[in-house]
């Protein structure tokens, strides 16, 4: 830790505590890019529907299959479709009628195979 210090490889926290300088370099697996080259869907059935390979990579960056993806703004429900896609569990919340209707409809267009049923519980509708 004195070798590394001396390279100027220790940031030291607020509180005394010794952290190790780790530079993007250093790390494995792909870098991640500030541009992004994903297209909207050519055909939506709803107004804000996002690309599903670009919804694929934010949840396979940021989760581990049987974690939980929460999206309290689902509208057509690309985002659960994804998380299904990845052996996510999921929590959609929307309070359009149009976006629900949408969200029910691609869920239930998703195949049960020998090893993964699509089952979801619709909580409430107001």
């Amino acid at each position: 830790m004195e070798e590394w210090d001396k390279e100027g490889l220790i940031e030291w926290s607020e509180n005394g505590v010794p952290r190790k300088k780790i530079f993007l370099d250093e790390k494995d697996g792909k870098k991640m890019q500030d541009v992004w080259d994903f297209k909207d869907p050519q055909y939506p059935k709803y107004p804000t529907e996002k690309n599903m390979d670009m919804l694929k990579f934010i949840i396979e960056a940021s989760s581990n299959e049987g974690d939980t993806v929460l999206d309290c703004f689902c509208g057509s429900g690309t985002t659960l479709v994804a998380a299904q896609l990845l052996n996510r569990h999921w929590i959609g919340i929307d309070k359009s009628e149009p976006a629900i209707k949408v969200a029910r409809e691609k869920l239930a267009s998703l195949p049960d195979t020998l090893f993964s049923k699509v089952e979801y519980e619709f909580l409430k509708e107001l």
